[in-house]
């Protein structure tokens, strides 16, 4: 069971600006994130105009605590002891609680190129949820609009802004800056924090709070042992919860990095998604991923003080010994727009693992200050560049590109940056890899050069156009997936009539460079490999067909795919696949193409459920979206038979792009 972990964001401070509190509820929409692996908040500092009367700008920022206030204090809601656990027993008791609560902020803590350090100092008995007021809270109440396992809603300054001595931020009649103190810290003993006199960014984190859900309606059972993390979907690992909570407490986002590679299904710990039903994954989520180290580290580097938690300590390595930066910028092939929210990755070249991912783009809204509402204007307002910065290990790595588009994350659960492409069409493309030179008309999308990495460096200019391309997609949106009964060594297969190629591209100006599958797992610490994947030719005679298993025109055996999204199979040779698919096509020897994926030759299938690999189905839901074309083929004899599959549409899809 996949449950999603949190989608609240962080919250600005109203003292600032009092006519601003409206964007309280308004920044409620999503997990924010800035060009990479960081929640967004906005700055309106200066006050400038926006294109609409009225209006002024607010950019999208990272937030983050400044490091006057580390190390980070929480306090415990002492009030609910024990737990409330609508499963029954075993009880988890407030000091249980409390004990694998720090245990979730040390993996951060002990990173050692990051300076991040978060740790519980204390109780506090608030009797409901008392938001911002200047107190760090871990809490087990719970707000009745409250969805997921658990969330880490942040309050920030939305301007830079210089605290004098006296100011009351959170409007409770009392101090909360002092003149006296250099660190953050309870200077008159009242029970919150105060933070030191002077100038701080806009996007400081000022409160945060983590709350963990338990309403006995959701029928969530936190659990702090190994053995409890069971396939009971109920039963929630409350430290994997907590460590990808307290990783938004320091202001990290959500990513797409759900599977590392081929020895391993499981992803990053910032993955918005937990497996509750299997516990490889559910207990992957305590330890740290590279993605989530290298955020950390990069928005909280060791070494870059000469005092302060920045200063290297005993035990700490400097972020410049450890870590290089890529950098580039992806644009729009087809809108010639800078993109916001494509999803960058680095894959190493020589172990196939993903090392970290990052979002392109800085984007800014248009705010009205009367009402606290933001707008959008157009993507020449909103969208400052398609940078994006990669923080990486020495080494060589592919750095690809992919939309946004709602497998296996929506734009939403990412980030107002995110959205904003989203909204303004940009996440429609295809999966590339880099390669210099890069172009909106490539053939060859799977061909990546290596990009080097060296600790303390940067590699600039890795910059993506993304690919203008076709498709041949008979199927709509996604309605159900499937099948898990399937045995071992099924085919799936998708017919592409030859008439389907012709119609498409009657010139012959276009190049069939790749397949895609839409591939999703039962288990999410699986690595999805397939037996094969194929492009290849056949007949039908009706509801059978006879395809060409021995002599494909392209095959890959143990095809590595993804975890809900579509996985692409990259023609090897594209130009010498068309012009043979076509020369058949035209003299009539190919009266069809098919796609075709097969599920693994052995069983038991891997993971707690046993279950296969599976495929998106459309199932004709609602009406209106697609018909049922028929197209769709199932063998389990071997390949011997196909069979038609008149109730689905499987996903699978052939693409092209221009000749160069």
């Amino acid at each position: 069971m996949r449950i999603l972990m949190s989608i609240k964001p962080s919250k600005p401070a109203k003292p600032v600006n009092t006519a601003l509190a409206a964007l309280l509820s308004a920044m409620t929409l999503c997990a924010p994130a800035f060009a990479g692996g960081a929640l967004e908040s906005l700055d309106i500092t200066g006050n400038v105009p926006s294109p609409v009367p009225g209006h002024i700008v607010a950019r999208l920022v990272p937030i983050k605590w400044d490091s006057r206030c580390i190390p980070v204090g929480y306090r415990m809601n002492n009030t609910i002891d024990p737990i409330p656990n609508p499963l029954g027993a075993p009880v988890l008791t407030l000091a249980a609680a409390t004990t694998a609560l720090q245990q979730s902020f040390d993996p951060w803590n002990n990173i050692k190129t990051s300076y991040i350090n978060m740790k519980i100092t204390g109780t506090v008995a608030n009797p409901g949820l008392a938001g911002f007021d200047m107190v760090n809270e871990l809490s087990f109440r719970t707000d009745a609009a409250f969805a997921a396992i658990a969330v880490s809603p942040s309050v920030t300054l939305i301007q830079d802004t210089t605290l004098v001595n006296g100011d009351d931020i959170d409007g409770d009649g009392d101090s909360d800056v002092s003149s006296a103190i250099s660190v953050c810290g309870d200077a008159d003993g009242d029970g919150d924090f105060e933070l030191p006199a002077g100038f701080y960014k806009a996007g400081t984190i000022l409160d945060n709070d983590v709350q963990f859900n338990v309403k006995v309606s959701n029928g969530f059972k936190f659990t702090v042992n190994d053995a409890d993390a069971d396939a009971v979907t109920r039963a929630v690992d409350i430290k994997g919860v907590a460590t990808h909570e307290f990783g938004h407490s320091h202001g990290l986002s959500h990513v797409l990095n759900n599977v590392i590679g081929r020895t391993d299904g499981t992803g990053a710990t910032m993955f918005p998604f937990i497996d509750t039903g299997d516990p490889v994954a559910e207990l992957s989520q305590r330890s740290l991923d590279n993605d989530d180290i290298a955020w950390s580290s990069y928005f909280y580097p060791e070494g870059t003080a000469a005092s302060g938690p920045a200063a290297l300590q005993a035990g700490d390595q400097s972020f410049s010994s450890r870590f290089g930066l890529i950098k580039g910028s992806v644009t729009h092939g087809v809108f010639d727009e800078p993109v916001a929210g494509a999803s960058v990755s680095a894959t190493g070249f020589l172990d196939g693992e993903l090392f970290t991912t990052g979002f392109s783009g800085t984007s800014q809204l248009s705010l009205d200050p009367a009402t606290g509402d933001l707008f959008l204007v157009d993507p020449s307002f909103n969208i400052l560049n398609g940078n994006y910065v990669l923080p990486v290990r020495t080494g060589l790595f592919n750095v690809g590109i992919e939309a946004v588009d709602g497998q296996p994350v929506t734009a939403g659960a990412i980030s107002f940056n995110a959205l904003i492409g989203d909204i303004f069409g940009q996440l429609n493309f295809e999966e590339e890899y880099w390669t210099p030179g890069d172009s909106a008309s490539e053939v060859r999308p799977g061909l990546a050069v290596p990009v080097p990495a060296l600790a303390g460096l940067n590699f600039n200019n890795v910059n993506f156009i993304t690919n203008e391309q076709l498709a041949i997609a008979n199927f709509g949106a996604r309605d159900f997936i499937g099948f898990t009964a399937a045995p071992a060594g099924r085919y799936y297969a998708v017919r592409i009539p030859a008439a389907d190629v012709t119609s498409l591209d009657p010139g012959n100006d276009l190049v069939m460079q790749a397949a895609t599958f839409n591939t999703i797992l039962a288990d999410a610490s699986v690595a999805p490999i397939y037996a094969e994947a194929m492009l290849t030719t056949g007949t039908v005679s009706g509801a059978t067909a006879t395809i060409n298993l021995a002599h494909p025109l392209v095959r890959e055996t143990r095809f590595f795919a993804q975890d809900n999204d579509n996985s692409p199979l990259y023609f090897p040779l594209p130009e010498v696949v068309n012009a043979a698919a076509r020369f058949g096509i035209q003299h009539g020897s190919i009266q069809n193409l098919f796609l075709v994926l097969r599920v693994p030759t052995t069983a038991p299938f891997p993971g707690p459920s046993a279950a296969p690999p599976l495929i998106g189905l459309d199932g004709g839901v609602p009406a209106n979206d697609a018909p049922i074309f028929g197209y769709s083929y199932v063998s389990d004899d071997g390949g011997a038979t196909f069979t038609q599959n008149t109730q689905f549409n499987f996903m699978f899809s052939l693409l092209f792009s221009a000749k160069p």
